[in-house]
């Protein structure tokens, strides 16, 4: 068989096994990128893996040596942005309200980078032909918009993701620490044992980590 087949199938089988055991670590999440991180890391680790395949001129070492750097690169970004909500802003970004009770948040537009133009043409392609029949709007981090409209019931928030207090969301709702350590104790929980706590109707809604509780 000419040499030159014989390269493309193993740097095809090299790939594949390198994109088969990526994909185990990530998730299923990889497949269905949420953040502008995952989409555009997952572009260039195909463009990484896909360039070199019909490229005698770069071999299989350099191949594996790029794809599994890019791969643990993105690994470790994924890992620290679940344990640390920190990273995730950094990462990720956060959701920006555009507007809250019927009125625009002017300057989170600023914030957001978006423009009023965009703004009405996303709200346009969602089916909402204006703004007086809307209450609460997000741009979330992915590039997409959540909308409450009037008369709906108001979005739940997350005060405790993965174990970890959110400081912002406590803030956003006019609360501190110790309101959540005083709802806890009422509730008889611990922070430590709680995996996910939100907000809705100004009520606190406890989620326990279930692994750290059949431990205990």
């Amino acid at each position: 068989m000419n040499p030159i087949y014989l390269n493309i199938i193993f740097k095809m089988l090299v790939a594949f096994c390198i994109l088969l055991v990526y994909i185990n670590l990530s998730g299923k999440g990889s497949l269905a990128p949420i953040s502008a991180i995952d989409q555009v890391g997952n572009v260039v680790l195909g463009a990484i893996i896909g360039g070199p395949l019909y490229n005698p001129s770069i071999s299989i070492t350099l191949l594996m040596s790029a794809s599994i750097f890019w791969a643990g690169l993105l690994l470790l970004v994924r890992y620290t942005t679940f344990k640390r909500n920190i990273a995730k802003d950094f990462v990720d970004g956060t959701s920006i309200r555009l507007m809250e009770n019927g009125i625009v948040l002017s300057q989170n537009f600023r914030k957001a980078k978006l423009s009023i133009r965009d703004f009405i043409m996303l709200l346009h392609q969602r089916g909402y032909n204006s703004l007086e029949a809307l209450s609460d709007v997000w741009f979330e981090y992915n590039g997409q918009m959540t909308v409450v409209k009037k008369g709906d019931p108001s979005m739940a928030v997350v005060v405790v993701e993965n174990g970890v207090v959110n400081y912002p969301s406590l803030k956003s709702l006019g609360h501190d620490e110790k309101w959540l350590e005083n709802e806890l104790n009422r509730l008889g929980e611990k922070l430590d044992d709680v995996f996910l706590a939100e907000v809705h109707d100004n009520k606190l809604w406890i989620y326990p980590d279930v692994q750290k509780s059949s431990e205990n």
